[in-house]
This record gives structure tokens, sequence and C-alpha cells, in this order.
């Protein structure tokens, strides 16, 4: 990724189900039909924001794709990324506990913490 965390790799190779939940509708649709085309392997959900909680307990999702993490995102799901919240330039990525801020994610970027880094230069 550029900026933090490029010279470390956050990388979810085994990540079976992804839920995807956006304030902005179109966006999180979009996000989520690029993961299911990028990603066959991955089950890819989309989640209203009013639904996260409930979803994320019953799905027990590997990572959370969100413009909020919740207190349950938070507690129950040890990868998610919160993406522009607040409508800003930055996203917040925890893998495994491992916080870190990211300045434009892109795609390719998201790709990397879904499928690993040879996967990226694909999407770009």
């Amino acid at each position: 990724m550029a900026g933090a965390g490029a010279d470390r790799s956050i990388v979810l190779m085994d990540t079976k189900r992804i839920i995807v939940s956006n304030e902005l509708r179109s966006y999180g649709e979009a996000v989520a039909m690029a993961l299911r085309m990028l990603c066959p392997n991955a089950d890819v959900f989309e989640v209203e924001d009013r639904c996260l909680d409930r979803e994320v307990r019953r799905l027990r999702p590997d990572l959370v794709v969100c413009s909020r993490a919740t207190d349950v995102v938070r507690a129950r799901v040890a990868s998610w990324v919160e993406l522009y919240p607040d409508c800003g330039s930055s996203s917040e990525v925890c893998i495994d506990g491992e916080c870190s801020t990211v300045e434009d994610l892109k795609l390719s970027d998201l790709l990397v913490i879904v499928r690993g880094p040879e996967h990226a230069a694909n999407a770009s």
C-alpha cells in the first residue's frame, strides 16, 4: 500500500466471507461488485449500515469493509477496513489487531488485503 504499511505484508489469504457496508450505497455496491469479480472464491455480502452488527454476528465474516467500524465489528471481526469515514481521504485498516491509517486507499490496496500482493497489479 502506498504510504503506511507498504513494506509489511497484511494479507488475508484464506478470506472466505467479506461484508461490505457503506453509507454511500452506490459506492458499497461498486466495491462489492469488484470484489466478487476479482475474488471469485470469496463470499461477498452487501449489508445496509443499520444491519451491520446483526449480520456480523450471523455471518461471522473474515473481513468487513465499511464506512464506520462499529463496536461489534471491532470486537468480533479480526480484520476490517473503515473506508473513508466522514468522506475523508484516509482509511483505517486493521488486520488481526494491527491497525494503521492509509491515505487514498485504492481498489488495488484492498486487493492486497484480500488476496495478497501478487494479485494487486491486475486490479489497477
